[in-house]
Formats: C-alpha cells, sequence, structure tokens
C-alpha cells in the first residue's frame, strides 16, 4: 500500500479558507486531481501538516515533515509520496524555495499538486 503525506499552506487552513482539507481529502477519495495516479492501487493518507506560515518559509516546512515522521516512526508507519497541496502551487510567493528544499530533504517522490476543484473565476459561470 503507497502511504501519502500533504504539506498544506498554513495559512490557508489557519484562517478556515479551506476547512479540514475537504477538497484534498474529497479529490483523494475520489482519486481526481494529482491523486489519479492511484486509481490502480491501494493508497492512504498517513498524514497532512502545514508548511509553518509565511514566516518560516522552507525551514518550517522541513521541521513539519520531520515532525511527521518522527509521529509515524512511533506508529511503525512511514512515507512514500509527499503531495505539495493546491493552496501551496496556487497561491505561495515562496513555493519554489519550499519545493526545492523538500524536494533536496524528503527521500521520497514529491507530487506538485492535490486537486483540481480551484474556480477559474469568482463569480464566473
Amino acid at each position: 500500500m503507497k502511504k501519502l503525506a500533504i504539506l498544506k499552506c498554513a495559512m490557508i487552513g489557519e484562517k478556515n479558507l479551506c476547512p479540514g482539507d475537504a477538497k484534498c481529502l474529497v479529490a483523494f477519495m475520489r482519486k481526481e486531481g494529482e491523486f489519479e495516479r492511484y486509481k490502480n492501487e491501494d493508497a492512504a493518507i498517513v498524514g497532512i501538516m502545514d508548511c509553518g506560515g509565511c514566516e518560516g518559509n522552507k525551514t518550517r516546512a522541513i521541521c513539519s515533515l520531520l515532525l511527521l515522521k518522527l509521529q509515524l516512526t512511533a506508529l511503525g508507519e512511514n512515507v512514500d509520496v509527499l503531495h505539495i497541496g493546491t493552496c501551496i502551487m496556487k497561491f505561495c510567493p515562496r513555493k519554489e524555495d519550499i519545493i526545492s528544499a523538500i524536494k533536496e530533504k524528503a527521500g521520497v517522490e514529491v507530487i506538485e499538486g492535490t486537486h483540481k476543484y480551484a474556480p477559474p473565476t469568482i463569480f464566473g459561470k
């Protein structure tokens, strides 16, 4: 079974702009967006952590991943693939630094994105 983790934007989560990470979880359940790659295999989300906030930059994101690893190790679990949340991919001004640092340190496959549910316009149809 493939074990996944998601790195999300702290600011969006903190302000409840994406309550409960609903879009990522629904996309995973439906195997849509970047989760479509798991349609024909067993996969589970074992962790969702945030980047640490805008003031934290890449260092906080790496610390979040380290803390997740400690928790999962204690539970006998691991991460095979790390998804960078659509929130970071679409809205983070520091995403290139964060993604570069994560790819250097993660030691697992890093996928850029989660869901495709962001609307193209605010009020348009």
